[in-house]
């Protein structure tokens, strides 16, 4: 058994570094492809959790990352220095009252990741290439190619401001090509609800183009299929509109 650990500060940047430690651990041990993205993703949104939520950007706390190996399992413990917080208490992002809120995916997505998840009782509470959008227009519809990861932070940024501008510019048929969008976390998941949002209050529709199948899987998971529609052809997805 191999024990790695790690005292991290409070920054975004640290999210990477704990990510990147423990697919490296994964990628010793043999994990397949599809199981080192998931696990990815379920690092990733504990750090985001520990870093925003537990200790709030806070330089003065740190988050501690153990990662420990054996021959075919791995254990991450992450733990931040914040108040705490109870599980039992977050609100459902499957119910139908909160499928549109911004955020609060999180813990979901960690849970359907890993084979199992626990917040002790006594919890305490790498920087990625970030999208790039461009527009073109196809008829009277604006598609919006995405290229890149969309998540906390400039990714999530970017994603946002562009629809939001778009909408505000009067464009009433959006459609976002996700081809090339190779991860969205919770993070961007809430930013492309919240463009949703947007542009339905204009008066207008967003549709999503070119999901692969690991951003297919989120939707899933999340509910949202009942409210994105959602197309693997461009031709198809234009026509929609009319």
């Amino acid at each position: 058994m191999a024990e790695n650990k790690l005292l991290l500060d409070s920054t975004l940047d640290s999210v990477e570094v704990a990510e990147t430690a423990v697919l490296t651990a994964a990628q010793e041990i043999g994990f397949p492809e599809d199981d080192l993205h998931q696990l990815g993703m379920a690092v990733r949104e504990s750090m985001v959790n520990a870093v925003v939520h537990g200790n709030r950007y806070n330089a003065r706390k740190k988050v501690h990352v153990s990662v420990t190996k054996d021959a075919d399992r791995l254990t991450i413990v992450i733990a931040d220095e914040g108040d705490g917080f109870d599980p039992d208490k977050i609100p459902d992002p499957l119910a139908e009252e909160n499928i549109l809120r911004q955020s609060g995916r999180g813990l979901l997505l960690i849970r359907a990741f890993v084979d199992e998840f626990q917040v002790p009782k006594n919890a305490r509470r790498v920087q990625f290439v970030s999208v790039k959008m461009s527009n073109r227009q196809v008829g009277d519809v604006t598609v919006v190619d995405a290229t890149g990861r969309i998540t906390l932070g400039e990714g999530a940024t970017i994603f946002r401001d562009t629809i939001r501008d778009l909408a505000a510019k009067g464009s009433k048929k959006i459609l976002v090509n996700l081809g090339d969008v190779s991860y969205i976390d919770s993070s961007g998941i809430g930013e492309m609800v919240s463009s949703f949002t947007t542009v339905t209050n204009h008066g207008g529709q967003l549709k999503l183009l070119g999901l692969n199948k690991r951003v297919k899987d989120l939707l899933q998971i999340t509910k949202l299929y009942t409210v994105f529609e959602v197309f693997d052809d461009e031709a198809s997805a234009v026509r929609s509109f009319a």
